[in-house]
């Protein structure tokens, strides 16, 4: 019973633990709950027979089985700032600002910077609009 059970977990450690569900699911299983259960098992035995369903396995644990549930917008906009950067804005805004305009060229030139700013703007309050 950690500082964990008693406030939600933050965005940035979200967004971590789905570059590392990615890169090594069971590791993420261990790090969203840590210890060494059936959830840790289970992704391990995924990830040994194809990487993919233990990459899916260990996103499903991180958001439905874990202790800091997102809403499934969230889901979406992380989705798709990683898929296309621009609509992670504009959903996240829900509107058509510079940060989007921003994101569109990023994207144009160097799809990962945009990627970067995109969950910098749609998670972290990162703007463009205080600088003009």
């Amino acid at each position: 019973q950690g500082r964990w059970d008693s406030m939600a977990r933050s965005t940035l450690m979200t967004v971590l633990l789905v570059i590392l569900s990615i890169l090594l699911p069971p590791l993420a299983v261990f790090v969203d709950e840590p210890r060494c259960n059936d959830e840790f098992f289970i992704n391990f035995l995924l990830s040994l027979v194809l990487w993919l369903p233990g990459v899916v396995h260990a996103n499903w644990v991180i958001f439905c089985g874990g202790k800091g549930k997102l809403k499934v917008m969230d889901v979406l906009v992380l989705l798709c700032c990683f898929i296309l950067p621009p609509l992670g804005i504009l959903l996240k805004q829900r509107r058509c600002t510079v940060d989007a305009f921003a994101a569109i060229i990023l994207c144009a030139f160097f799809w990962f910077p945009a990627v970067i700013f995109a969950i910098a703007v749609a998670f972290f309050g990162v703007t463009c609009a205080k600088a003009i």
